[in-house]
């Protein structure tokens, strides 16, 4: 059996709502430590019980999420890594695993920005959203937020990163602009 972490369980049934298959995933890559990528589908399912999930439910909408695509697809998917499962595609981990270089997350992230239909959008325009961002060095790269989030600092401050923000709150981080001679 799979043992559930109490703490955390305790801190999920906090929230006011359900967590969807893929919040659940999300947090408990970001807090339940496992060995590699992603997390064991049977440690997802203990905590949906413990949780006291509407069980059929939860399983259609992880299954309705879950996708043997390497590479991102569109939409809030699943992706099977190995033997787990993680919010994030295979390649994304294989790509990024031995790095904490935020620059080489916002290259490799693009993949997954797309422009609204009918919108030609130079990829030097596009961003990553920070949160995002953040989120995917914390799970794949295997640091803490606050880490994370100096290591934004410091490459901000040394210019292998742009932040942008685009009359929104979220803000974009984008790669800077490679000068032409």
């Amino acid at each position: 059996m799979t043992a559930v972490d109490t703490d955390l369980a305790d801190e999920l049934s906090r929230h006011d709502e359900y967590f969807t298959a893929r919040e659940l995933v999300e947090y408990l890559e970001r807090h339940h430590p496992v060995e590699g990528p992603g997390v064991p589908r049977d440690l997802v399912e203990a905590y949906a019980d413990e949780l006291e999930y509407d069980r059929e439910r939860f399983d259609t909408s992880f299954e309705d999420r879950l996708t043997d695509a390497r590479s991102w697809q569109p939409g809030n998917r699943l992706y099977r890594v190995s033997e787990n499962v993680s919010i994030y595609p295979p390649s994304w981990h294989e790509q990024l695993a031995d790095t904490t270089d935020l620059s080489d997350y916002v290259d490799v992230m693009l993949e997954s920005v797309r422009a609204p239909e009918g919108v030609e959008v130079a990829r030097g325009d596009l961003g990553v959203a920070q949160d995002e961002l953040l989120t995917a060095v914390e799970i794949i790269g295997d640091v803490d937020r606050s880490t994370s989030k100096n290591l934004l600092k410091n490459q901000r401050l040394e210019g292998s990163l742009v932040l942008y923000a685009f009359q929104n709150p979220e803000e974009l981080i984008r790669l800077p602009k490679e000068e032409s001679d």
